[in-house]
Protein backbone atom coordinates (compact mmCIF):
# COMPACT_ATOMS: atom_id res chain seq x y z
CA UNK A 1 0.00 0.00 0.00
CA UNK A 2 1.18 3.53 -0.70
CA UNK A 3 0.56 6.57 1.49
CA UNK A 4 -2.03 8.78 -0.24
CA UNK A 5 -0.08 11.86 0.86
CA UNK A 6 3.64 11.20 0.28
CA UNK A 7 3.38 7.98 -1.72
CA UNK A 8 5.81 6.09 0.54
CA UNK A 9 5.24 2.38 0.94
CA UNK A 10 3.39 1.51 4.16
CA UNK A 11 1.88 -1.67 5.60
CA UNK A 12 -1.60 -2.61 4.34
CA UNK A 13 -3.16 -2.24 7.81
CA UNK A 14 -1.29 0.98 8.73
CA UNK A 15 -3.23 3.68 10.55
CA UNK A 16 -0.60 6.33 9.89
CA UNK A 17 2.38 6.90 7.64
CA UNK A 18 5.70 6.70 9.52
CA UNK A 19 7.33 8.83 6.80
CA UNK A 20 5.08 11.90 6.66
CA UNK A 21 2.75 11.53 9.65
CA UNK A 22 -0.53 11.53 7.74
CA UNK A 23 -3.08 9.19 9.24
CA UNK A 24 -6.19 7.23 8.39
CA UNK A 25 -8.45 9.10 10.89
CA UNK A 26 -7.76 12.58 9.47
CA UNK A 27 -8.10 11.49 5.88
CA UNK A 28 -4.39 11.44 5.19
CA UNK A 29 -4.35 15.22 5.56
CA UNK A 30 -2.06 17.69 3.86
CA UNK A 31 0.57 19.39 5.97
CA UNK A 32 1.15 16.41 8.23
CA UNK A 33 4.87 16.28 7.51
CA UNK A 34 7.16 16.47 10.49
CA UNK A 35 10.41 17.29 8.72
CA UNK A 36 10.57 20.93 9.91
CA UNK A 37 9.96 20.32 13.60
CA UNK A 38 12.50 21.73 15.99
CA UNK A 39 13.49 20.00 19.20
CA UNK A 40 12.47 21.97 22.29
CA UNK A 41 15.03 23.91 24.30
CA UNK A 42 15.18 22.39 27.81
CA UNK A 43 16.19 25.63 29.54
CA UNK A 44 13.32 27.48 27.86
CA UNK A 45 10.82 24.83 28.98
CA UNK A 46 12.05 25.00 32.59
CA UNK A 47 11.84 28.78 32.57
CA UNK A 48 8.34 28.76 31.06
CA UNK A 49 6.99 26.04 33.34
CA UNK A 50 8.63 26.98 36.63
CA UNK A 51 9.50 30.66 36.15
CA UNK A 52 13.17 30.07 36.83
CA UNK A 53 16.29 29.48 34.87
CA UNK A 54 18.27 26.29 35.29
CA UNK A 55 21.34 27.07 37.36
CA UNK A 56 24.57 26.09 35.70
CA UNK A 57 27.48 24.90 37.81
CA UNK A 58 30.17 27.49 38.40
CA UNK A 59 33.59 25.95 37.56
CA UNK A 60 35.29 28.01 40.28
CA UNK A 61 32.85 26.75 42.92
CA UNK A 62 33.41 23.15 41.80
CA UNK A 63 37.19 23.57 42.02
CA UNK A 64 36.89 25.13 45.48
CA UNK A 65 34.69 22.26 46.70
CA UNK A 66 37.20 19.69 45.43
CA UNK A 67 40.09 21.48 47.17
CA UNK A 68 38.15 21.66 50.45
CA UNK A 69 37.23 17.97 50.20
CA UNK A 70 40.85 16.97 49.49
CA UNK A 71 42.09 19.10 52.39
CA UNK A 72 39.55 17.46 54.70
CA UNK A 73 40.59 13.97 53.57
CA UNK A 74 44.29 14.83 53.99
CA UNK A 75 43.65 16.16 57.50
CA UNK A 76 41.81 12.97 58.45
CA UNK A 77 44.57 10.72 57.07
CA UNK A 78 47.42 12.62 58.73
CA UNK A 79 45.91 12.51 62.22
Amino acid sequence: MLCPHCHSEIKDNATFCPHCGSDKDTGWSEGAEFTDLETPDYDEIVENEFGEKKNKANPLAIAAAIIVALAFIAAMVLH
